[in-house]
Order: C-alpha cells, then sequence, then structure tokens
C-alpha cells in the first residue's frame, strides 16, 4: 500500500444516489468487465451534523487493509489536499477509485461507497452498508469490503461465504503479476474443488533409510569466505552421488553454489539494491517441470514484493515479481509439499489467514486459508518460521516462534508443544509501522528460520535447526546444529555438532531421498559481523551425519 497526494472532492449527491443501491449500480457486473486488483481509496467524507471525524477518517485505511487480506488486492491511500482524487490516482496508474461518505439516517448511519472506471470514467459499481450506531460502523466495514471484493474482483467475500460442505466454490481467480493471492490444489478444470471434498494422497508410511538413527554430525567440509552476512540457505537441487546446487541468502544477495563431494564451490550471484532485504529464501517444484524454482520472500522498504526465478539454460531468471505475500514451504502438508502464504498488514507486517498458493503459469492462484487461527499467539507472529511435518496420523504445523522456541500447533493454531531450548534465530530484523517517538524508531521483528524436515521421516519426523545459547542482553553466545525427532509428545534430540561461538543462521539437507547414515547437511554461518571498520565474511559448511 502506498500513500500519495490527493484531495478528496465531496459530492453531496452521491450519499442520496447511493442509499438506493446495495449492490453494484452499473448495468454491467463488474466481476464481468475483469477489473484488475489495483484501485485507490480517497477520504471517506462525513455528511452528518455530529462529529463523527474521528471514526470516518480510519475508514479508508480499514477498507484497504480488508480489500488486501480478501483480494490481494494493491491498494493506494489518498490523503486529503494536494491534487484531486482522479488526478492523484491517474498518475499512480491506479484504474479504480473508490470515494465514500457516511451519512445519518434517523437513529443510524449509512456507509456509501462508488467506485469509479478511471479508463472510461464511468460507474465501475456502487455499494451500500447501514450501521446502527457510531460504533458498529467499522464492523460494518466488513459487508462493505466483501461486497467490493465480490462484484469488482470475482473474489467471495467474507460476508458472502457458502460453508463448503453445501456449496461448490468459487472459480479460483487468475492473478495478474506483480500480484500474487493463495492457491487453491491444482484441478483438472478451472473449476476449484470444494474445500470438504478434497481429499488428500493416502500416506505412505517411511522410515529413515534403514532405520537408522543419528548419534553425530560433524563438519567434512566448507565454503571460502562469502563477504556478506548470511541468514540462510536452501537446497535447490541434489543428485545421489553428492553433487548438489545451494542457493544461501544475505539481505539483498542470493549467493548460488555447487556441491562436489566435500567441496562447496561459488556459482554465480543474484543482487538487488540496498532499498531490498530478502526475508526468507525456498525452493520448490511450482509448475511441476521436475526443476525446482526459487521463491524469495523480498522486502522493498515497507512492501512486500517477493519474486519467482526459474532456471533457463544455466542461469535462473525472474518470472514473476512485485508478489504480495509472504512465502513459505511446508515440506510435508497433506502427502506433499505445499506453498503458502500470508498477506502484509498495515500496522503491523503480517495479516489474515495463511493460505495455499498455486503458480498459474503467470502468478499465484487463491487457494484454502490454513484453519489455524493467526490471530493468536504464536501465529500472531507472522509466517517466518512456518514449517509442516506428519505426526502419527495427522499432519500438523511446526512454528519458529517470536522468542525462538519450537512449537507444535494443533489444528485451530494453539500450542500442542514447546520446546525449552532456542531454535532458528538468525540475528537479521526488520521495521515496520508507524513510527515509535519514545524509541526513535519503528518496532523491530525478528527474522527467524524454520526446521527443515528429513526426508523418509514417516510418522516420527526428523527436523534439522540451529540451537542457539543467548548471552547478556539477548545477545547470540554459541550455536550449533541440531537434529531433534519426535517422540513421546516431544521432539527429543539426536544428534547435534559442536558448539561454536560463529552464528550458524540456517541449513538443510541434502539428500534427495532418504536420509541416513553419511547424509550430508549444508549450513550458512556467520563468521563476522560487518561495519565500518570490517568486512562481513560468512561461510558455508557441510556437515555428515552418522
Amino acid at each position: 500500500m502506498r500513500i500519495l497526494p490527493g484531495r478528496h472532492v465531496v459530492r453531496a449527491v452521491l450519499g442520496a444516489v447511493l442509499l438506493v443501491f446495495s449492490v453494484l449500480a452499473s448495468p454491467v457486473p463488474a466481476s464481468a468487465a475483469g477489473y484488475p486488483r489495483r484501485i485507490a481509496i480517497a477520504p471517506f467524507a462525513s455528511l452528518t451534523k455530529e462529529d463523527i471525524g474521528g471514526t470516518v477518517a480510519v475508514l479508508p485505511r480499514l477498507l484497504a487493509s480488508r480489500l488486501m487480506a480478501l483480494a490481494g488486492a494493491d491498494v493506494l491511500l489518498l490523503p486529503a489536499g494536494g491534487k484531486s482524487p482522479e488526478e492523484a490516482a491517474r498518475e499512480g496508474k491506479y484504474p479504480l477509485l473508490l470515494q465514500g461518505t457516511v451519512s445519518k439516517l434517523g437513529k443510524g448511519y449509512s456507509i456509501d461507497a462508488a467506485v469509479t472506471d478511471l479508463s472510461t470514467g464511468k460507474s465501475a459499481g456502487a455499494f451500500f452498508t447501514a450501521a446502527a450506531t457510531e460504533d458498529d460502523i467499522i464492523p460494518q466495514l466488513g459487508v462493505l469490503s466483501g461486497e467490493i471484493a465480490e462484484k469488482l474482483f470475482d473474489v467471495q467475500g467474507a460476508v458472502r461465504a457458502v460453508p463448503p460442505a453445501t456449496s461448490p466454490a468459487a472459480p479460483a481467480p487468475t492473478l495478474p503479476v506483480p500480484l500474487a493471492v493463495g492457491a487453491a490444489p491444482p484441478a483438472p478444470s478451472p473449476q476449484a474443488a470444494p474445500a470438504a471434498a478434497a481429499s488428500p494422497p493416502a500416506p505412505v508410511p517411511t522410515t529413515l533409510s534403514g532405520g537408522w538413527s543419528p548419534s553425530s554430525i560433524k563438519p567434512v567440509g566448507g565454503s571460502d569466505k562469502i563477504l556478506d552476512e548470511l541468514y540462510g540457505v536452501v537446497t535447490v537441487d541434489a543428485d545421489a552421488e553428492g553433487n548438489a546446487l545451494v542457493v544461501a541468502y544475505g539481505k539483498t544477495t542470493l549467493h548460488l553454489h555447487r556441491v562436489k563431494g566435500t567441496e562447496i564451490l561459488p556459482s554465480t550471484r543474484i543482487s538487488r539494491p540496498m532499498d531490498h532485504h530478502f526475508l526468507s529464501v525456498h525452493a520448490m517444484d511450482i509448475d511441476g517441470d521436475g526443476s525446482k524454482e526459487i521463491l524469495v520472500t523480498d522486502l522493498v522498504n515497507e512492501t512486500v514484493a517477493s519474486f519467482v526465478l526459474k532456471k533457463k539454460g544455466d542461469a535462473y531468471q525472474e518470472v514473476a515479481g512485485g508478489i504480495r505475500y509472504y512465502l513459505a514451504v511446508l515440506p510435508d502438508w497433506m502427502g506433499k509439499p505445499a506453498l503458502v502464504g500470508q498477506y502484509q498488514g498495515i500496522d503491523t507486517p503480517f495479516q489474515g489467514k495463511i493460505v495455499t498458493l498455486r503458480w498459474d503459469g503467470k502468478g499465484f492462484a487463491e487457494g484454502e486459508k490454513l484453519p489455524q487461527d493467526t490471530n493468536i499467539l504464536p501465529l500472531a507472529s507472522g509466517l517466518p518460521g512456518l514449517s509442516a511435518a506428519r505426526f502419527g496420523k495427522e499432519w500438523r504445523l511446526i512454528y519458529t516462534d517470536a522468542d525462538s522456541y519450537l512449537r507444535v500447533l494443533d489444528a485451530g493454531g494453539k500450542s500442542q508443544y514447546r520446546s525449552s531450548g532456542r531454535y532458528g534465530s538468525t540475528s537479521d530484523s526488520f521495521e515496520w509501522g508507524p513510527y515509535v517517538q519514545i524509541e526513535g524508531r519503528r518496532k523491530g521483528y525478528l527474522v527467524r528460520n524454520a526446521v527443515r524436515v528429513a526426508p523418509g521421516g514417516g510418522e516420527a519426523p526428523l527436523v534439522l535447526i540451529p540451537e542457539v545459547k543467548l548471552g547478556v542482553m539477548n545477545s547470540v553466545s554459541s550455536t550449533r546444529l541440531v537434529l531433534l525427532q519426535w517422540d513421546g509428545g516431544e521432539f527429543q534430540e539426536k544428534a547435534g555438532s559442536q558448539s561454536s561461538s560463529r552464528h550458524l543462521t540456517g541449513a538443510d539437507f541434502l539428500s534427495p531421498g532418504g536420509f541416513g547414515k553419511g547424509g550430508m547437511i549444508v549450513a550458512s554461518e556467520i563468521e563476522q559481523t560487518g561495519s565500518a571498520f570490517r568486512d562481513k565474511v560468512s561461510r558455508l559448511v557441510l556437515f555428515q551425519a552418522e
């Protein structure tokens, strides 16, 4: 969401006209018009004699957040003063302009919104909802935003949602890049199957290779110095002979390396300008061609603008960008890997349900929402740190929370288990939201990595993650790699590396199939933090499990 100068022009006639309508006023339904999900919102006007300016002033911002969550819309807020709303919206290249009013109707209030198609100057739709009291105005925005999302963007709004058990789901919308919304599971036709009817593949009982259980993790090789602070590493491709392609990432650079035996050799780098901030990197075959794409959650200033890199020849090229979702890969969700996302918020970085994502050839399409409640802790801390695995006969989310405790969540999002040790801290952070005068900055949010789930773990998942020991002022005093296995309702440590004062920030398995004795692990390690007087230095380290 961006803010550009603008001037709201109030037409008193608008309120009277809009009271007649509770659906679109245009003769052609907006969904048929196929409007792009880019809309500018002008300040709402109060047409009442009462002083409700405080309530009216927040309506555009709240409406924007709801449209972002419901429809993945790119919303431009226009403050009062300066250029006309029409001129400001056109200058920002936003095709739709929403102008609203709040009017007094007897003892209640009428909240009206008119949307203009700036390419034609004609009405794209008119919307209305009523509130009994001033306190009821803001809750009624849910009704209004649901109408707008459904009629303009052909997305089923929350107020009109029909339980999937009694009604077929709406077709999964296709979004133009750069916007991305969640995704439905692949279906043989454009009509998505109802969520209730979806049947996951039957689980296949598997075990670690040969029934082996790890007892030690030892370093066996590493890379040369990498002049960056690496916050994680991901295996993109690996074969049975020990050759692999891995990507490590700093704040603005991806470092691709080739693993050959016990050697880690640099391949190429992909960089972005300094206003970018990579929060996470994942690898997944999103288009089913047998080759994994690289998925980067990228924060540009205060806007999530994630992107996808696809291998073309010997190089990786961006095939989608400006994706407005934090991204994460669940390695085992209902029997298969799943890509999920969460939309950016307003005053907090994360907002709304976690949704599945499906690649449609150009971008991502909206899918089912995970049932876990993201309004309660720990998931209220956002998507980073999320993974999943099969526990017995059920699939559960595994979560590295904001305090670096490892948690297993139930179907509602509450913690079934919380670790006593701390894991996954990366020493990276970002700021978001209003400026806090007393602190001289915006609120900070720590970035943490999720566990890696070993292939072949079956009903008792084996996971890999760095363990973190904290010292003075919660600074990292030492780290080590650990392999944890679910046993008796908790994670038990099976093997660990020696503690190091260097900061191990992330790790991943190199095994393409089941993980067994002699299995290889790659880890990212910060050797020296950067400053005005010294360079940033990191390395990639190979470990072997026995």
